[in-house]
């Protein structure tokens, strides 16, 4: 698997090829403020990616700014009516909010050795030879959260 970005100092930057003018360029990726970078090869585009960023850190340092925090930590998920009634019943369940559910949900998925989480995942792959058309999905059909922690019932 090949490398489809740069990353330096917890930023990522993109790689573009422009084959008109046969050169390579990006941007740093997830922050709001544009800084730009290019060069003729992958090597030279690394060391300025590198270099940008370096500037941008220090830019934001001489003018007191802090260095863009591009995540919020809020954020809109359309997930559906009758997946949402499902995650609101078990998550009442569990005793547990909607965004403590989803946050678990989230953490699982990104970290799936985490100890005392158990998720179950189905994939399915639905290939239609007549129209050489193939539908590839991934979908996650039902989380289930265990306690790592035995319980004892009184």
């Amino acid at each position: 698997m090949s490398k489809k970005e740069l990353n330096y100092e917890g930023f990522l930057g993109s790689i573009e090829p422009d084959l008109e003018a046969g050169i390579l360029y990006g941007k740093i990726l997830f922050v709001q403020d544009l800084v730009t970078y290019e060069a003729d090869s992958l090597p030279q585009l690394k060391k300025e990616f590198e270099d940008a960023v370096d500037d941008y850190l220090e830019t934001c340092k001489e003018i007191g700014k802090e260095p863009n925090k591009p995540f919020s930590g809020t954020l809109n998920v359309r997930i559906g009516p009758e997946l949402h009634r499902r995650l609101a019943i078990k998550s009442h369940s569990n005793n547990l909010s909607l965004n403590e559910s989803i946050k678990e949900a989230v953490t699982q998925y990104l970290e799936p050795n985490n100890i005392g989480i158990h998720h179950h995942i189905h994939r399915h792959i639905r290939v239609e030879q007549e129209t050489s058309f193939t539908d590839k999905t991934d979908s996650v059909d039902e989380w289930t959260t265990y306690s790592a922690a035995p319980t004892t019932s009184h």
